[in-house]
């Protein structure tokens, strides 16, 4: 049994990636001085990057004298700051004046090992204790160990971590990590470990950690709520009460769950983080979460295809996030070009001489049905519904360009009732009079919502000269209602994503809009007439 077992709490850093760091001036302190309260041993108050901009009220802090106030302030408790290697120079780092105590946990990838351990070094002459964090531990070879050990040991750091920064980890391999850390570092030096939840294993390794401990202080980081991006982390919640019923610890369980209900519970429900489909595939391939994430918020490709793309990614790249480049390895898995001449001469042919309304998947079309059926009263129009048939609304023709829902589309039912069905190339149409197009010629791929389906309809019906549609159904999104008429259809809730998407969306319709009259029958964001 371990009684050398410290908490780490990283809710104000590693939480931060959730809102931006942005907890608030007065939550800050209320949540330092309660897990202070609980009696965590090391309570992490965020990052240390003089080049950011200042701001009171995030857990970014660009000034050091910031961090020693909040030491001085709680001397009782270890306070520690993260740096990540790279964003810090030596000489923006005081030396310390031994008045009190402050850790500098330093993260680096891979390829920065020996940079970065040269760094440490140089962090710790400057008077501070040092936390050695290693990224993604698990990639490790065998030369990178003997270096980290070889150079760990003659600096004599108060930590070397095993961050499993992917959340892949399984208990054999934590196993073997500890032990190898175990066989080869200084028994002075503290064994630390940061785990992510993608595949709910943060607390079961944590536990097998414990397990295979016998002499050797350990650290074990965990957040309040498992506050964290993408799954999260380790419950600190459920930390200490583990470690309160299994290793004779006194944590105060009551203070953390104060920080729950006056801070972490609002910030949960606005952005949540937790276990799902998108971080579990991350996990799988070994990569960053941002890039499953992505994919996954695009609606679609279904699991398969997020899987392929993402195993498609070079190795060498998994580790840091380039949207730049899941954006192009998506449009190439999404591309399958045919030849569509004839078939835009054919499409051409059907629509000459017509209105056209656009039937986007909207929540109006439901809360303006009637003004929309008046509309189609008055006017002889053609209606092209967007990845969706309603009930409601007899359309003309049908636009895929989702294969995500290409599955649970009943192709000939709608040929039997004398649908017209246009498909981009990367839709599996089971219809063999579908009037199918090139995906990529109607995406434009400098924006990050390279192919949103209204948008791809209005250049495809450009292509063919129509220059006046009208649309119902093309809200923009919003984080805070239902954006779309069927509940099938899975809201994204992250409000920055949603913003980025609008915008995005917003941009090319100006342009589009150049060259187009577009009508907005039902109320939209996007609305600039």
């Amino acid at each position: 049994m371990s009684h050398g077992v410290k908490i780490l709490d990283c809710t104000l850093r590693d939480g931060g990636y959730v809102n931006n760091w942005e907890f608030g001036e007065n939550n800050i302190k209320f949540i330092i001085e309660k897990l202070s309260g609980a009696h965590i041993d090391i309570v992490e108050c965020g990052f240390y990057s003089p080049h950011k901009q200042y701001d009171a009220n995030r857990t970014i802090y660009t000034n050091f004298n910031d961090i020693l106030d909040i030491a001085r302030s709680n001397a009782d408790r270890d306070i520690a700051c993260m740096v990540n290697y790279g964003e810090c120079d030596l000489t923006e780092l005081p030396v310390s004046d031994g008045s009190c105590r402050v850790n500098i946990r330093i993260a680096f990838h891979q390829k920065d090992l020996d940079k970065a351990l040269l760094f440490c070094e140089g962090v710790q002459k400057k008077g501070y204790e040092v936390f050695v964090q290693p990224m993604n531990t698990v990639a490790y070879s065998d030369d990178d160990f003997k270096l980290l050990f070889d150079r760990c040991n003659d600096m004599n750091p108060r930590a070397v971590y095993i961050v499993d920064s992917f959340g892949s980890m399984k208990p054999d391999q934590l196993k073997r990590l500890f032990s190898l850390y175990s066989e080869n570092l200084k028994s002075s030096i503290c064994i630390g470990f940061h785990s992510h939840n993608n595949l709910q294993m943060s607390f079961t390794n944590s536990q097998e950690l414990l397990r295979q401990n016998n002499d050797r202080d350990i650290i074990i980081d965990s957040s309040v709520l498992g506050m964290g991006r993408g799954a999260g982390n380790l419950c600190t919640e459920l930390l200490t009460m583990y470690l309160n019923d299994n290793y004779g610890k006194h944590y105060g369980i009551i203070p953390i769950l104060e920080i729950v209900d006056n801070c972490v519970a609002a910030i949960f429900a606005r952005q949540p983080w937790g276990y799902s489909m998108p971080y579990y595939i991350a996990s799988v391939n070994g990569c960053h979460p941002n890039y499953a994430t992505y994919l996954a918020n695009k609606q679609t490709i279904g699991v398969q295809a997020i899987n392929e793309i993402l195993a498609s990614l070079p190795r060498e790249h998994r580790s840091h996030y380039n949207q730049e480049e899941i954006e192009n390895l998506y449009i190439d898995y999404q591309n399958q070009a045919i030849d569509d001449a004839e078939n835009l001469v054919r499409l051409k042919t059907l629509l000459d001489g017509r209105e056209i309304l656009i039937l986007a998947p909207g929540k109006s079309i439901s809360q303006e049905e009637i003004l929309i059926k008046e509309y189609l009263k008055i006017h002889k129009t053609l209606v092209i519904s967007v990845n969706f048939t309603s009930a409601s609304f007899d359309s003309d023709m049908l636009f895929y360009s989702n294969s995500k829902r290409e599955s649970s589309i009943d192709w000939t039912n709608l040929s039997q009732k004398g649908k017209s069905i246009i498909a981009t190339s990367n839709v599996h149409v089971d219809n063999g009079s579908a009037i199918r197009v090139n995906y990529k010629s109607l995406v434009c791929s400098k924006y990050g919502e390279a192919d949103n389906a209204c948008l791809m309809l209005l250049r495809l019906l450009k292509k063919i000269g129509r220059r006046r549609i009208t649309i119902a159904g093309f809200d923009g999104f919003s984080a805070g209602r239902e954006n779309y008429h069927s509940d099938n259809v899975q809201n994204i809730v992250n409000s920055e994503i949603i913003t980025e998407r609008n915008k995005n969306i917003s941009a090319q319709l100006k342009e589009l809009m150049q060259d187009m009259q577009i009508h907005f029958l039902t109320p939209s964001m996007y609305v600039t007439e």
